[in-house]
């Protein structure tokens, strides 16, 4: 953190820069891949692109960057499983990008051209990105090659400001509903070549829901040398983030307690990033250019769980201790961490084995990567007008490195259930008595090496042929730091893949173009995957991993077509897409916690959809809309172990059976105002339809109903410095969940409210309205 320390010292000091600002002319090259900083044509680009500059941001006034895709992008939907705003899961047309451990990750992210899943689950902690420093957001649809592993639904890409792109000094501070508070200040500016960015955030909340308060602190740098030919970026970040999120409730308990309430706690995760990017972008002449970065990236994350207990009390004469049912039903007595495997739990101590009835699970993940990138690009003109017509190419060939070193550890300690009566707090409080069998210590090394190329091929102007291809390698070595031998984490793995992608872009005329896309992409399974994928072991996540049977990496196989139509003030995009997933993994839940389990290949899942898009500007106001309906499938029979279903275990899963979570049809509504030069207004609205239990893979029980949220939000520009804002989150207080599984809610609650029979249901409700505002002042 020292040299984190003296970077930020030193881009405090640099807003003397900006007294004199040039305008410098931009390199830009297609944001074809990761290390293309710019879009733009979308002509050389495969699938659809949709994009979010700084301003749309700003006016949106979204807390997170997760919060206002989910309002805006089309086919995107949250799963607010934790209800934190920094932690959701963010579904893609059926594919997933989240923070916890468990769910197939099939969405690639990166951020300034480095990749930003973490090497030990592929997870994303939305947490790291600050939104203000965001310049551009684009998402990408279809299983492009070009982004790498995980690109199995789509990849986003986010690019930061630097001293060229952003000009301005400013303070924002933020207040709202639940405690919310947030102080921003950034700063912008460059004299001759070179230019500074600085943004430092602090956001705090109490959360809606009790004891769920989250404390963030953010900061990214940013020091540019540009000239006509070269830019070279130096960007440094680091985060230190607490975070709690207190998870799923049973749906009864809204009605007992209150949305609000919690079911055990706490469920806290605490994040300490930094990171040290140098990207360049250099023009070589009129034809050829070449990109690269260079990269080191430190995350650690620390995970606290409070649970109920699934150990039993056993005895024998006087001596009495905690046990778990082994594999023939039977009570195996538990082995404390640091005594010898015959020690009762009456020799250590006086606590009653009755009265332990919670768990704290804690994991600790270092994961340390680093890496280089470099692509070239070359473009070449060919006029044969007389015969035939003009061809323009792009040809661009890339190769990169990826490398990772991760150090996990968790343990399992007993503790007891604060839980006599209904104003406790469900808290657990350790009493220092650890399971041997549930302590993991595993060392893992990953190396991905990669070589890449595209070729955008444009005839006559109007017709472009473009294809791609990837061939990546992969290497997992992990190392068991507590058992040898058959049964220890143990394992080498190797896996390699080329991907190619295909697709045609015709314009029809000035205003209709169609799009044709095939295109194909993979991802390993990560190494949190590998180590817990053993159907006669199964682990809890993210507590405890076991022996590793090899799983086989994932390969989706997209076909996408669009028409587009695009005049002055009016834009709109039909979209069919179709994509078949070969080996999927998925989590299979094997004990009565949603987190207990092990990893296993599906033969084929899909998700196919169509997406309906427009914008248009009437006067001062901008509307857009979207709708998109989603069919995504298991496309193979398995059996679904889903132990606590309200059916009971063993669900047989058929062709045609819709994944979990996923609601079929999503319309999205966003309206801006511009009422006149200082003040703006706008309202989003969204509808999402049903979904599928998580559990309920057989699609027997009921559903999560559908549901619809509208948000207002307002800007007062009060002169040329102060801006005023508002925004009202959830204006009619809707009362929803977007995320439901099944648990077992008696052990816990039963005593507490006798007169109710809980069910196995429980469900991630909706955030109540909120209401916030802003004073943003530039100087």
């Amino acid at each position: 953190m020292k040299s984190v320390s003296a970077c930020l010292s030193f881009f405090i000091i640099l807003p003397v820069l900006g007294q004199d600002i040039n305008d410098m002319e931009k390199i830009n090259v297609y944001g074809q891949t990761p290390l293309s900083s710019t879009v733009v044509s979308d002509h050389s680009a495969f699938g659809s692109v949709q994009t979010i500059d700084a301003q749309a941001l700003v006016q949106s006034q979204a807390i997170s960057l997760a919060e206002h895709m989910k309002n805006q992008l089309t086919s995107l939907h949250i799963n607010d499983v934790q209800n934190n705003p920094f932690q959701p899961d963010v579904q893609y047309r059926g594919f997933t990008a989240s923070p916890l451990l468990g769910l197939p990750q099939g969405i690639s992210v990166y951020l300034n051209g480095v990749r930003f899943n973490e090497p030990f689950g592929d997870t994303v902690n939305w947490d790291l990105i600050p939104l203000a420093a965001l310049d551009t957001v684009s998402l990408y649809s279809g299983s492009n090659p070009a982004f790498g592993q995980n690109t199995l639904g789509g990849a986003l890409a986010l690019q930061t400001k630097n001293g060229f792109s952003y000009t301005q000094n400013e303070l924002e501070a933020r207040f709202g509903s639940f405690g919310q508070q947030q102080y921003t200040v950034q700063s912008g500016g460059n004299k001759g070549n070179w230019g500074y960015y600085f943004v430092a955030n602090k956001y705090q909340e109490d959360g809606w829901r009790d004891h769920s308060a989250s404390e963030l602190q953010q900061m990214l740098a940013t020091l540019t040398y540009a000239s006509e030919r070269r830019t070279i970026d130096f960007i440094v970040s680091a985060n230190n983030n607490e975070m709690l999120g207190n998870g799923a409730v049973p749906e009864k308990l809204a009605g007992l307690a209150g949305r609000s309430a919690i079911y055990t706690q706490p469920d806290k995760t605490d994040t300490s990033f930094q990171q040290f990017i140098v990207k360049a972008d250099n023009v070589i002449n009129d034809q050829m250019s070449w990109q690269a970065n260079v990269y080191y990236r430190q995350n650690e994350i620390n995970s606290l769980n409070g649970d109920d207990s699934d150990y039993e009390e056993c005895e024998s004469g006087s001596l009495y201790s905690l046990c778990e049912e082994g594999e023939d039903d039977s009570l195996e007595r538990v082995h404390f961490v640091g005594y010898d495997e015959d020690t009762w739990l009456s020799e250590l101590s006086d606590i009653d084995a009755d009265d332990i009835d919670g768990t704290l699970n804690t994991g600790l993940t270092d994961n340390e990567s680093y890496g280089a990138a470099l692509q070239w690009v070359g473009l070449s003109h060919f006029d044969a007008s007389e015969s035939f017509y003009a061809v323009d190419n792009e040809f661009i060939f890339g190769l990169g490195v990826d490398q990772a070193q991760i150090s996990f550890n968790s343990d399992t300690q007993f503790g007891i259930l604060n839980n006599e009566t209904v104003d406790d707090d469900r808290s657990v409080t350790g009493i220092g008595l650890y399971d041997s069998e549930s302590r993991v210590s595993l060392k893992v090394k990953t190396q991905q090496q990669y070589l890449y190329f595209l070729n955008a091929m444009t005839f006559g102007g109007n017709f472009t042929l473009n294809l791609a291809g990837r061939y990546n390698y992969a290497d997992v070595s992990m190392k068991d730091q507590i058992e040898t031998g058959k049964g220890s984490l143990n394992g080498e793995h190797v896996f390699h893949r080329f991907n190619p992608a295909i697709s045609v872009n015709y314009q029809l005329n000035q205003e209709y173009s169609v799009k044709l896309s095939y295109s194909e992409s993979s991802r390993t399974p990560s190494p949190a995957e590998l180590s817990c994928a053993d159907e006669e072991d199964p682990c809890k996540l993210p507590n405890a991993f076991v022996a590793d049977p090899p799983l086989e990496q994932v390969v989706a196989k997209t076909t996408e077509a669009s028409l587009h139509y695009d005049n002055t003030n009016f834009s709109a995009l039909a979209t069919v897409f179709s994509t078949l997933s070969y080996q999927d993994i998925i989590f299979q839940q094997a004990g009565e916690k949603s987190n207990e389990g092990y990893f296993i290949n599906l033969d084929k899942t899909q998700r196919q959809g169509v997406e309906l898009a427009f914008s248009t500007q009437v006067g001062d106001v901008d509307f857009s809309a979207s709708y998109n309906y989603l069919k995504a499938t298991f496309e193979s029979p398995f059996v679904s172990f889903s132990p606590v279903n309200p059916l009971g275990p063993n669900r047989q899963v058929n062709p045609g059976d819709e994944i979990p979570g996923q609601p079929q049809n999503q319309f999205k509504f966003h309206i801006n105002w511009l009422f006149n030069d200082q003040i703006n207004v706008g309202t989003e609205f969204l509808y999402a339809s049903s979904s599928y239990y998580r559990g309920d893979e057989a699609n027997d029980n009921k559903k999560i109903p559908g549901y619809a949220v509208t948000n207002i939000y307002l800007n007062y520009q009060i002169n040329e410095r102060l801006r005023l804002s508002a925004k009202v989150d959830n204006l009619f207080d809707r009362h929803f969940d977007t995320f439901g599984t099944y648990g077992e809610a008696d052990e816990v609650l039963g005593e507490l409210y006798p007169d109710t029979e809980f069910d196995e249901y429980f469900v991630g409700p909706s955030r109540p309205r909120a209401i916030s505002v802003s004073i943003n002042y530039q100087f």
